[in-house]
């Protein structure tokens, strides 16, 4: 079984330095067609700028340029994934250009004369406060136990993963005494092309469910889906969205070589509770152990004009 480079449950996988799987050509364009005209003209700012820092920086794709990319919004407000005719992630990038790079780390480009420049500790740092300040949870499946516990817990899952199904069960066993809050980055452990598809196809009903985070809960309790209905979303979307989210947090030093993978609100990987104890899960994912706010000052995902314009 050929299995995402970014995945699994309890075992390592391997590090995601190298390209995912290519994205569908006709996807991608249904992701930018999609986009509401707002969404779009600020997705042809990043591009704009991108491209026009780069070539400041005297750095050029081989297989793609301005005209040929296409851009794909993030599930992190202000970020976008750049992609090639073929498919291939060139890189993620922010509204203003400045920020390029994927799985493996980011670097700075026009905020410095020459070439692109590794992002140093503290920008990694600024940009991971950022990005954790701005995850649009509006588009990730929320699941909430009790009072929620005003938390915000990052959850990257796949439903063919064992290791999930065993917190899930953890999970619902705790629930009676539980307060917490789980937003989800759903997907698979094996790729569309390689034994995946049936397992997208069944994130892609929870996803489009009125009712997302109860659908996945009775998915893990039932092994259930609910009715399919007519959605825009597709399976080949839910696996795009999943491979960007892991490429970002990658980029910022969050991921870690395991699935389920979670990350607190201050952009700590968070270890699963030791014994799978209700007590345990409580004390770990619940309101006591809520990391305090980071202040977060917009720098890279700020709003930025057009290369050549003004706003």
């Amino acid at each position: 079984m050929k299995t995402n480079p970014i995945r699994l449950a309890f075992c390592l996988f391997k590090p995601m330095h190298g390209a995912l799987r290519p994205a569908g050509v006709a996807l991608l364009g249904l992701a930018a067609a999609m986009m509401p005209a707002g969404a779009l003209a600020d997705a042809n700012t990043a591009k704009t700028n991108f491209f026009a820092n780069m070539k400041q920086a005297s750095v050029t794709f081989p297989d793609v340029n301005a005209s040929t990319a296409t851009m794909v919004p993030a599930q992190v407000k202000g970020l976008y994934g750049i992609y090639s005719p073929k498919g291939n992630l060139i890189s993620v990038t922010n509204e203003a250009g400045t920020l390029t790079g994927k799985a493996g780390g980011f670097s700075s480009v026009r905020l410095q004369p020459g070439k692109p420049r590794p992002m140093s500790p503290q920008q990694v740092a600024g940009l991971r406060a950022e990005i954790m300040a701005n995850i649009d949870y509006d588009k990730l499946i929320k699941t909430s136990y009790g009072n929620g516990g005003g938390r915000k817990i990052l959850m990257f899952s796949a439903l063919d993963c064992p290791g999930c199904n065993q917190l899930e069960k953890a999970l619902h066993k705790a629930a009676p005494t539980l307060n917490t809050t789980f937003y989800i980055v759903p997907g698979s452990l094996r790729d569309s092309s390689a034994g995946g598809m049936p397992w997208l196809e069944k994130v892609a009903r929870i996803r489009c469910d009125d009712n997302a985070g109860q659908a996945w809960q009775t998915y893990w309790t039932k092994r259930t889906l609910p009715a399919a209905r007519a959605c825009a979303l597709t399976p080949e979307r839910v696996e795009l969205d999943n491979y960007l989210m892991s490429h970002i947090m990658d980029g910022i030093k969050v991921m870690k070589p395991i699935y389920p993978m979670l990350v607190s609100e201050d952009g700590k990987w968070l270890p699963l509770p030791r014994g799978m104890t209700s007590a345990s899960i409580s004390a770990v994912f619940g309101p006591e152990s809520k990391p305090a706010a980071i202040q977060a000052p917009v720098q890279w995902l700020a709003a930025a004009p057009a290369a050549g314009t003004s706003k």
